[in-house]
């Protein structure tokens, strides 16, 4: 059997994608994605492309990643958005311990996380690490996942926050709990996970500030945290999008009409981030780290990307052709919901990138 590559992944994984369009239907009125779809898209070599070489990884260009998240959230938007997010959040995983990140891999190098960075959960110091209580909303993929990536407050003697840390916690210490019930995306597993109190090692613990990253990173795991988890919250609407575009049948005629200008947003907005990563790339590999100009004009493509195509989709409910109603209906729900991930805030980004264009102090870069 060849090696994998990123093009014989992004091979693979097309030819999964007709099955996957057939069961978007069905996947949107279950609200489920039957585990066979996650083992392909192992099989397949999709979730090897945001790990590292050492657990078998392929340290690829996150454009590939990005082009077949993209791919696969225009045969089912949720399809797209779990694997994405599930797919990142091994890629986040690389900066950890290698402690942490043998005992996850190691044992099963096709081990997913689930993810939430929102604060709620609570650390207190113990002998050899911390106690952890908390609950985590809207951990995309739960039920697919057997270790959480939360983020906790650690809490000193005086109850008062120390620290903002991340913290890796297996499938035995916490419970899901039911409680997705999204206008669309209605398959993405967005539940609740609950931890009562478990016992977290040191090294199972991360601090974007202090943590000692490890030796011999290929350049993608060396991006700026936030860059791919912002992303996995666009790519798949920049594929809904071009879904229905695709579909609308016949072209409009004229170049300037809403549907031909949305064809070209979203080209457009697919070839910003593109150059935008590739700028990221090079400035990491060659050691360093981006300044607030691409930060800022990584952050505002990302976002306009998202904008676009909510309007894109409009462009096609206004004026649907012989697009397919059902499809129509299902694209628009997922598009609407996935459109208020926090990833997706227009006016935040776009004040913080007005700031800085007017010679304003940005302290609080949104990487």
């Amino acid at each position: 059997m060849r090696p994998k590559t990123s093009e014989s992944v992004l091979d693979t994984v097309r030819e999964l994608l007709p099955g996957i369009a057939a069961a978007a239907a069905d996947v949107d009125r279950t609200g489920t994605i039957d585990p066979t779809m996650i083992a392909d898209l192992h099989e397949a070599g999709y979730f090897s492309l945001l790990h590292p070489s050492r657990f078998g990884g392929l340290d690829a260009d996150p454009v590939d990643y990005l082009t077949a998240t993209r791919e696969l959230a225009a045969a089912c938007t949720s399809t797209g958005w779990l694997a994405g997010w599930l797919a990142v959040n091994g890629w986040g995983l690389a900066l950890r311990d290698m402690r942490a990140q043998e005992e996850i891999w190691g044992p099963d190098p096709r081990a997913l996380m689930c993810s939430s960075y929102a604060p709620t959960g609570r650390m207190e110091r113990v002998d050899g690490g911390f106690w952890l209580t908390g609950r985590w909303n809207r951990c995309t993929g739960a039920s697919h996942a057997s270790w959480l990536n939360a983020a906790a407050l650690h809490v000193g003697p005086d109850g008062a926050a120390q620290d903002f840390m991340a913290v890796l916690v297996p499938a035995a210490d916490y419970v899901v709990e039911s409680s997705w019930n999204g206008l669309g995306l209605k398959a993405i597993n967005a539940e609740d996970v609950v931890v009562s109190g478990a016992f977290v090692p040191e090294h199972r613990t991360f601090n974007w500030l202090h943590s000692r990253i490890p030796e011999g990173l290929a350049p993608v795991f060396l991006l700026p945290q936030p860059t791919l988890y912002t992303l996995a919250g666009t790519i798949p609407l920049l594929g809904a999008a071009q879904r229905v575009l695709d579909e609308r049948r016949p072209r409009p005629a004229d170049p300037l009409s809403p549907l031909a200008m949305a064809v070209t947003d979203i080209q457009l907005s697919v070839t910003q981030i593109q150059r935008n990563l590739g700028d990221l790339m090079s400035c990491v590999a060659a050691g360093g780290f981006p300044d607030p100009a691409l930060a800022l004009r990584m952050r505002r493509d990302q976002v306009m990307a998202s904008e676009r195509s909510l309007r894109a989709a409009q462009a096609v409910i206004q004026n649907p052709g012989d697009v397919d109603e059902e499809l129509l209906e299902r694209v628009w729900r997922d598009v609407q919901t996935a459109r208020t991930h926090v990833s997706s805030n227009v006016e935040q980004v776009l004040a913080l990138v007005g700031r800085f264009a007017m010679g304003l102090a940005v302290d609080d870069l949104i990487w």
